[in-house]
């Protein structure tokens, strides 16, 4: 996708659409070979990161609601690169972890994990990263402040990380 007014004017929604669009395009082609989608590496890289997460914690880590997640957790699932486990503090939740085909496709995909940070960071200062990391951070609490302020506020759980008691 190409902006048809220079970037200088474009305003941020439309910017970050745009980079996460373009994002979302480099990485399937990285990936066709593999037959994984960037959002179903992405549950890969959390859970290789934090095993044992929960449903509402995998959902939260991605920033995604509960359904999409469910979706994308079932998609990984059949394609049995993760577990469900009871979880030994509450019968109602389950433990998510990488089964050890997951575990060996997060590994085969290290590349491609080392060239999409390295070429998307190509060229930048160790300080515009920082720069860029505290300003969407920013923006992400914005968000989060829009959306309470429209009284749709994410769930707890979704935004807790850790499955809890």
């Amino acid at each position: 996708m190409q902006l048809l007014i220079p970037w200088d004017e474009a305003s941020l929604p439309l910017m970050l659409t745009v980079v996460k669009s373009r994002m979302r395009q480099v990485s399937l082609r990285f990936l066709a070979p593999y037959g994984i989608t960037p959002q179903q590496y992405q549950v890969l890289r959390v859970l290789s990161e934090r095993p044992g997460l929960c449903h509402g914690g995998l959902a939260g880590a991605l920033g995604l609601d509960k359904p999409s997640a469910t979706r994308l957790l079932q998609s990984v699932e059949r394609k049995g690169w993760v577990e469900l486990f009871p979880h030994p503090a509450n019968k109602r939740k389950l433990r998510l972890e990488l089964s050890p085909e997951g575990l060996r496709m997060v590994d085969r995909l290290e590349a491609f994990r080392k060239t999409m940070r390295e070429g998307l960071e190509e060229g930048l200062e160790e300080g515009e990263r920082k720069a860029i990391r505290a300003i969407l951070h920013k923006l992400h609490n914005n968000l989060d402040r829009m959306e309470a302020v429209a009284g749709t506020a994410p769930e707890d759980d979704v935004r807790n990380p850790l499955c809890g008691s």
